[in-house]
């Protein structure tokens, strides 16, 4: 949580916590906004479904009423804050729709089951105006995209990168 590097990578066992911290990451920084006008967060998974399943519920229970802009948008999956920001869970199955937007932040959650070329060719470059962060996150599943992202953030020396990794067994009873 801590670590001032932009893009981190946490593969991790599953039921382990890092989707839940992810959430209160999300809010907390949607509620602290950015120096840009319009400051824009998204929650990520491989489809719209799974991103709903995964994220809505929780990020609409986690925000503060008094933080909300009005009522959360069911149809667009996107919170509304009072300062302005907008907090948007997207599904990654067309990885082309997280474009067009100026992203502040955000996480991608089981991105090794995303398609290899969605953090290069569409989340990367629309991160680009606003030097905005993200945490790609998921269980590990095997020598895929994921895994190679995740030893480039392990060599990375200049700072940009990180790699954070737990076991569920260290955090889960048997």
């Amino acid at each position: 949580i801590n670590s001032p590097a932009r893009f981190k990578t946490v593969p991790a066992g599953r039921r382990s916590g890092k989707t839940e911290i992810a959430k209160r990451i999300l809010v907390k920084a949607s509620m602290r906004g950015t120096k840009f006008p319009s400051p824009a967060f998204f929650a990520g998974a491989p489809t719209r479904d799974q991103a709903k399943r995964i994220w809505w519920e929780d990020l609409k229970a986690l925000t503060p009423p008094n933080a909300m802009a009005g009522r959360p948008s069911e149809s667009d999956l996107t919170i509304w804050f009072r300062n302005g920001a907008k907090l948007s869970v997207i599904g990654m199955d067309k990885p082309e729709r997280i474009e067009g937007t100026p992203w502040d932040g955000g996480v991608l959650d089981e991105y090794g089951n995303m398609k290899a070329k969605a953090w290069p060719e569409n989340v990367r470059p629309a991160l680009s105006d606003r030097r905005g962060w993200a945490w790609l996150i998921g269980v590990p599943e095997g020598r895929n995209h994921y895994y190679d992202l995740d030893r480039k953030a392990k060599a990375d020396r200049t700072g940009e990168w990180a790699s954070f990794h737990w076991l569920s067994a260290d955090i889960l009873p048997p």
